[in-house]
């Protein structure tokens, strides 16, 4: 199974990348959906995830957390790139580290919901496709031709 793992986090990885690609200083601060997050909101928060997931399956607390999204709010595109890009690989190392017995212990996210840590990193996947989906719409509401497969 974490050979598996981490084969889709590689490809979801990549296409994340791969959308990033289509970003420039001209949508960044658009909002193709009123009262939703900015194209650059939804970038920051996509580089944040793999590090912030991870610590909180490491234990942080909601005071560590906090700390962590505000001191880890990258300052462009390419840094935000570079953020998600360095997040995904100690989450990929991670899980590399893990056995089959450990991926059945359990944790308990600071907001209280519990978790297995295989558990965790499947939720960890979905929230990045989750994010991903949300700006491969918006680019293509702000009619950029977007050549990214999301599914193989």
């Amino acid at each position: 199974m974490i050979p598996s793992m981490i084969n889709q986090l590689a490809y979801i990885s990549d296409t994340i990348t791969q959308l990033f690609d289509y970003i420039d200083e001209k949508v960044l601060s658009k909002h193709p959906i009123e009262n939703k997050m900015s194209v650059w909101e939804v970038c920051m928060h996509i580089a944040q995830i793999p590090q912030a997931d991870l610590l909180i399956c490491k234990g942080y607390n909601a005071d560590q957390m906090q700390l962590y999204y505000e001191e880890s709010k990258p300052v462009n595109i390419q840094a935000a790139k570079e953020q998600f890009l360095e997040g995904i690989q100690r989450v990929m190392k991670h899980i590399e580290q893990l056995t089959e017995d450990t991926l059945s212990k359990e944790f308990t996210t600071y907001w209280g919901s519990e978790y297995r840590t295989g558990e965790w990193f499947l939720q960890i996947m979905n929230h990045l496709v989750h994010h991903r989906m949300q700006l491969y719409s918006y680019l293509v509401i702000l009619n950029r031709d977007v050549q990214v497969v999301l599914f193989r």
